[in-house]
């Protein structure tokens, strides 16, 4: 692997892993604020919890599909190539190019959506009427000045990311939640929504402040310029097309689930969103920081005249996202009555909103793995600037996903939405997992060894059963998560020890890195 500075991504994913379990731990706390705040199902007005989150959904896709689909396909590869060949210059007028072009694309569309925010709400939230169809309208037009903020945090931190610098990003989702907990807190008894819905606000100013000590330190020159004719503007516009419209359908199919829940019982959106919230823990902690921590290895990797050290990179980091996977879902299925009675059980939220977010959640967890494994292969298409196959791929994952969920929700409610997208998620994965492994001619996964990862999980599983069926589970707060703490960590041990005993090299790697930094 001549000029390719090999690096180690595990100390880097555990800073990433950190902020992600730090972020949802205040994620928890602010999803515990909201539903005794609002509840799911017993509030009106400007509590109306299904209204904040249905007026979430445009400007997140704003979001999704043109900067944050735009920088994964295009910016990173292409700065990091230039960096590569010491184009130090090329690079920052690239990056600074980038920026501009992205702020006047962003800005205008997220005005035209300002002007059309009825229009869009009918789009989103299709089953809403009167006033709550006019509360989602007034509190997207209030959401619709995020994009604009996070494309600042959303370059600058690609930027550290293709300099394999993790610090400050790391604290990102932890200052942009902080500021929509401290909203809840001083705003919400008084302005409802409308106090959270500027609490998005202040978290994305509060995210995007933590990234400016970065900057002076990975040598960050900005040029004002701002020319769509640039070549670089150009290369980068070819490979964006084919990424924003696979984020496109991964986006769309996320509204027509909201969408279909807008014409369910009360407090289906919200049900949605809590289930998603819980699913997403382990997704962001262990998937999502692999994920970004390998990319700008898998950029140079790709850049070798052999796909093999390419896929030898790959099929490890897999491996590793699976270890630690296989064992959270199997803790969260068994533990999930106890986590959203824990978190979420307080105020306005109902035992019946309780019993539904479970049943949500335990579908959405059958495809965490393929939804993990997801993240790293799309990045392995865009590292070799292939970025029409996730397109692709998304478009069979939405199509089966929504349908599934429309015809589900008939009988099973919000329950059908939450199996429609566990079947998105698993087409998906088996057409990116097939195609990559056709393209690089590589076995991509140790098939005998995730067998062994899934038996081992099974066994600790039992372990965490017999825990629970023995021990009670009290009725505070702070013993409820002392509970799950004790359990949780339970179930650790009982993972380590049984994995040792199979002799999972994964184990022992993991281990070995984690001597190593302490």
């Amino acid at each position: 692997m001549k000029n390719i500075r090999h690096i180690n991504i595990l100390p880097p994913t555990l800073l990433l892993g950190l902020s992600a379990f730090l972020s949802s731990v205040l994620g928890v706390i602010r999803d515990r604020l909201l539903a005794q705040a609002f509840g799911a199902s017993s509030s009106e007005g400007i509590y109306n919890l299904d209204a904040y989150y249905a007026a979430f959904k445009i400007p997140d896709l704003l979001f999704f599909i043109l900067i944050s689909g735009a920088i994964s396909a295009a910016f990173v590869p292409l700065f990091t190539q230039y960096k590569k060949q010491k184009k130090y210059e090329r690079a920052w007028k690239f990056a600074s190019n980038m920026l501009h072009l992205m702020l006047i694309f962003v800005g205008a569309t997220a005005l035209f959506i300002f002007i059309f925010a009825p229009q869009f709400t009918r789009l989103v939230a299709t089953g809403f009427e009167g006033e709550a169809f006019d509360l989602t309208v007034r509190l997207m037009r209030i959401m619709l000045l995020s994009p604009l903020i996070f494309t600042f945090s959303a370059v600058f931190m690609s930027l550290q990311d293709s300099f394999k610098t993790f610090f400050f990003r790391a604290f990102s989702p932890l200052f942009y939640n902080a500021g929509i907990i401290l909203s809840i807190i001083l705003f919400a008894d008084e302005f409802g929504v409308f106090g959270v819905t500027w609490g998005v606000i202040i978290g994305a100013v509060f995210s995007l402040l933590i990234q400016l000590p970065a900057l002076p330190r990975i040598g960050y020159k900005h040029y004002w310029v701002a020319q769509f004719s640039d070549v670089d503007v150009k290369k980068s516009l070819r490979m964006m097309v084919p990424r924003i419209l696979s984020t496109s359908m991964y986006q769309f199919s996320q509204l027509a689930y909201t969408a279909i829940a807008s014409f369910l019982a009360t407090g289906s959106i919200t049900i949605l969103y809590f289930a998603n919230n819980l699913y997403a823990l382990p997704l962001a902690i262990v998937a999502v920081s692999f994920s970004i921590t390998s990319f700008a290895t898998l950029s140079e990797l790709a850049l070798e005249k052999t796909f093999k050290p390419f896929a030898n990179e790959m099929k490890r980091v897999m491996q590793e996202v699976l270890f630690l996977v296989f064992p959270a879902t199997v803790g969260m299925f068994l533990l999930r009555d106890q986590i959203i009675d824990a978190i979420l059980v307080t105020g306005k939220f109902t035992a019946e909103d309780a019993m539904l977010t479970s049943h949500v959640l335990f579908y959405m967890l059958i495809s965490l793995f393929t939804h993990s494994l997801n993240l790293l292969l799309v990045r392995g298409f865009f590292a070799y600037h292939d970025t029409k196959t996730p397109f692709y791929a998304n478009v069979i994952g939405a199509v089966g996903g929504v349908a599934s969920a429309y015809f589900l929700s008939k009988s099973l409610g919000v329950i059908g939405v939450g199996i429609g997208i566990s079947l998105g998620n698993i087409l998906v994965f088996l057409m990116l997992y097939i195609l990559m492994r056709n393209k690089l001619s590589e076995s991509l996964l140790d098939m005998l060894n995730v067998l062994k990862m899934i038996l081992v999980s099974f066994l600790m599983g039992m372990v965490v059963f017999f825990a629970v069926l023995l021990i009670p589970f009290p009725e505070a707060f702070w013993l409820k998560l002392l509970y799950l703490i004790f359990v949780g960590l339970l179930g650790i041990f009982a993972y380590l020890i049984i994995s040792s005993i199979f002799k999972i090299p994964e184990r022992q790697i993991l281990l070995k890195q984690l001597r190593r930094m302490f």
